[in-house]
C-alpha cells in the first residue's frame, strides 16, 4: 500500500456495491488515490463516494486527484458554484460518436424550520459519472450531514440492473429524497402559518409578536425560493436526460423501456415539486394575510384610542374656552379697579372730586417696559427653543 500524500485532508467513505448483496461495502480512500481510478472502483457497477468539498477545494493535490480522475470541471470548484443556492451541469465524452463517458452535477438546498424556531439546512450536493462500458456508476456526494448520508445510502442500494443502463437513475432516487426533504420543509412553515391563524384574539389592544412574524415570512421565504431553483434544476434534469436519450447510439428494447421509466418517474417528482410550490406560494401569502391583519386590528385600536383622546381634549378646548371669555369680560374692570385703587389717585368723599397725582408717569414708565420685556422673553425661549412636532 503506497503511502498518503496528502496528511492535511481527512479521508474520504467509499461504499461500494455489487449485485446480489443486499449491503455495501465500505473503506476509506485516501483522497490523492483516486488517481488509481480503477483499483479504487474495482469491479463494483455502484461506487458511492462522501467527501468534504470544502477541504478539498483548500488541498491542491486533493483537488487535482478528484479533477483527474473523474474528470470533474474546473468551473464545479469555483466559489460561484460554492456559494449559489443550485445549480446544475453535465459533460459527455465520445468516440466515433459512442458515448464513453456521462458526467452531470447537481445541487440542492432544503430549509427546514422545527417548532422552536430553530433552522437547518439540509444540502444535497452531488456529482455522478457514469461509464456505459462496463456499466458503472460513481455518485459523489460533498458536505452531506450524517441523515442524509444514511438516506443516501438506503435509497441507492440495491437498484434494477436495466436502470444502471441510464446515468440518471441517480437522480431519479435522489428526487424521491429531495421531494419528501422539501415536503417536510413546506409543511413546517405551514404549520406556523396555521398556528398563527388559530391564535385567540385578546380583548383590547393586541400585542402583536412583529419579530416572531418577521422571522417566518423569512423562513417561508427561503422555502419558496429553494423550492424554485429545485422546479427549475428538475427541468434541466429532464431536459438533460431526453437530450442523452436522443444521443445514445442503441438499440436495446430495454435501454428504451429504463429511459421510459426513468423519465416518467422524473416527470412524477418534478411535478410533485410543483405542487409544493403552490403551496409554499400559498404559506406566503396566508403569512401577509396575517400580518396585515394583525397591523390593521392594532391600528384600528389605536385610532379608536386617538378618537377619544380628541374627543376629550375638544372636551377640555370648549372649557377653556368659556375660562378664557369669562377672563376676558372681567379682566378690564380688573384693570380699572387695580389702577385706582393706587395712591396715584385719591377720591375725597366730603367734596366728591378726583385727585391724581403728578407722579402718575412713574407707573406708565415701568408698566410699558415690564409688558414689552415679557412679550420679548417669550418670543426668545420659543426661537431659542422651538416646539419639536410630533413623530
Amino acid at each position: 500500500m503506497s503511502q498518503r500524500l496528502c496528511y492535511n485532508c481527512p479521508t474520504t467513505s467509499v461504499l461500494q456495491w455489487k449485485p446480489g448483496s443486499d449491503e455495501w461495502r465500505y473503506h476509506s480512500v485516501d483522497p490523492t488515490k483516486f488517481r488509481d481510478y480503477t483499483a479504487v472502483l474495482e469491479d463494483s457497477p455502484i461506487c458511492v463516494i462522501f467527501a468534504n468539498a470544502n477541504r478539498i477545494r483548500k488541498c491542491a493535490l486533493c483537488r487535482s486527484a478528484f479533477i483527474e480522475a473523474f474528470h470533474m470541471p474546473d468551473t464545479w470548484w469555483s466559489d460561484h458554484c460554492r456559494n449559489s443556492n443550485g445549480h446544475l451541469g453535465s459533460e459527455v465524452t465520445k468516440d466515433r460518436g459512442t458515448i464513453t463517458s456521462f458526467n452531470t452535477w447537481a445541487y440542492f438546498e432544503v430549509k427546514h424550520l422545527d417548532k422552536r424556531m430553530e433552522y437547518r439546512w439540509d444540502k444535497i450536493n452531488m456529482f455522478i459519472r457514469w461509464l456505459p462500458c462496463p456499466k458503472r456508476t460513481v455518485a459523489i456526494f460533498f458536505d452531506s450531514h450524517p441523515p442524509i448520508e444514511e438516506r443516501i445510502r438506503k435509497i441507492l442500494l440495491c437498484p434494477s440492473l436495466l436502470w444502471l443502463n441510464d446515468p440518471f437513475w441517480v437522480h431519479v432516487r435522489l428526487a424521491e429524497e429531495i421531494t419528501r426533504l422539501q415536503d417536510s420543509a413546506v409543511w413546517a412553515i405551514r404549520d406556523h402559518v396555521r398556528e398563527i391563524e388559530t391564535e385567540t384574539r385578546p380583548i383590547g389592544r393586541p400585542q402583536v409578536d412583529y419579530r416572531r412574524l418577521h422571522d417566518i415570512a423569512r423562513h417561508a421565504t427561503h422555502v419558496f425560493e429553494t423550492l424554485n431553483v429545485t422546479s427549475e434544476t428538475m427541468d434541466g434534469i429532464i431536459a438533460q436526460h431526453r437530450d442523452f436519450s436522443i444521443q445514445r447510439s442503441t438499440t436495446e428494447k430495454s435501454d428504451q423501456d429504463s429511459s421510459e421509466t426513468i423519465d416518467r418517474q422524473l416527470l412524477s417528482s418534478r411535478h410533485m415539486i410543483n405542487s409544493l410550490r403552490h403551496r409554499s406560494k400559498s404559506n406566503k401569502d396566508r403569512l401577509q394575510n396575517e400580518i396585515h391583519l394583525s397591523f390593521n386590528i392594532a391600528a384600528q385600536h389605536d385610532t379608536a384610542i386617538s378618537v377619544e383622546i380628541g374627543r376629550a381634549a375638544q372636551a377640555d378646548s370648549s372649557a377653556m374656552k368659556t375660562i378664557a371669555f369669562f377672563t376676558m369680560a372681567f379682566l378690564p374692570a380688573t384693570f380699572l379697579s387695580s389702577v385706582f385703587s393706587t395712591s396715584f389717585f385719591d377720591y375725597n368723599a366730603n367734596s366728591g372730586t378726583w385727585n391724581m397725582s403728578d407722579k402718575f408717569w412713574i407707573y406708565w414708565a415701568f408698566a410699558i417696559p415690564t409688558t414689552l420685556v415679557t412679550f420679548a422673553s417669550w418670543a426668545f425661549w420659543h426661537r431659542l427653543f422651538p416646539v419639536s412636532s410630533l413623530k
